[in-house]
């Protein structure tokens, strides 16, 4: 096996057609053999999927409540009895309907304001682009005001309320809380559709900056069909000589 993946395995992680998982990246360079941009395939994928500021997460998809009735296709909007596509849904469609739901989610929980993940995230679009280097600090952009948590690949059935219902469920119940205590609460969250899946993308105030010293960081989200419960380590989470989040 090479040490480099493929262009189809690359795009995979980004557009959510397929799910790789850490084994597949076991054999990746890392990020601190060699300088940004001087990265390959591998390092870009195992930096957004598998990494300090990247986890991967597989979750159970609890459809209903105790009590209450199944859930069917039918119930998402935009699906007619029969099974058929009818206009758009707040999804931007789900794609072909299906009558049985997934049991299972494999899920990416990373924090895409941080450098290391922006910048791997530019060099893949300036590669796929074929934009040249000369492009990256336009694609890479200005630091986010926020510290923005991403929830990616989940399902887009979740959403069959609509986008917005997640947004508001996803705000309601989400926090971060340090090993001191520290609790910190949303202050907005939006909802990206890509085709089957979504990203859902969770922005924390960084007025009072998560430093080294707080040891660890955990993401708690609970949106009733899955929950997340996730911890990160700060002192592996250090990028040029920064805590990057």
């Amino acid at each position: 096996m090479g040490s480099t993946l493929t262009t189809d395995r690359v795009r995979r992680v980004f557009v959510g057609a397929a799910f790789l998982s850490a084994a597949v990246l076991t054999y990746a360079a890392d990020w601190k053999d060699k300088p940004f941009p001087n990265w390959n395939d591998a390092t870009v994928v195992r930096l957004v999927s598998d990494s300090p500021w990247a986890h991967v997460k597989s979750v159970n998809l609890m459809w209903v409540k105790p009590g209450d009735r199944p859930f069917s296709y039918k119930d998402v909007p935009g699906n007619t009895p029969n099974g058929t596509i009818k206009g758009g849904s707040p999804v931007g469609g789900i794609g072909v309907p299906r009558s049985s739901l997934p049991a299972k989610a494999d899920l990416i929980v990373r924090w895409a304001s941080a450098l290391p993940i922006r910048h791997a995230t530019a060099l893949y679009k300036a590669r796929q682009q074929k934009q040249g280097e000369a492009k990256l600090n336009a694609l890479i952009g200005p630091p986010p005001q926020d510290y923005v948590l991403e929830i990616y690949g989940v399902p887009a059935e979740v959403a069959h309320l609509g986008a917005g219902v997640v947004e508001i469920e996803t705000e309601r119940t989400s926090f971060l809380k340090t090993r001191s205590g520290r609790i910190i609460k949303p202050s907005k969250v939006e909802v990206v559709p890509q085709g089957l899946t979504l990203a859902i993308q969770i922005h924390f105030p960084n007025t009072t900056p998560i430093e080294l010293k707080d040891e660890e960081v955990e993401c708690v989200s609970d949106l009733q069909i899955f929950a997340i419960h996730e911890k990160f380590r700060l002192s592996q989470m250090v990028y040029q000589n920064h805590l990057e989040l």
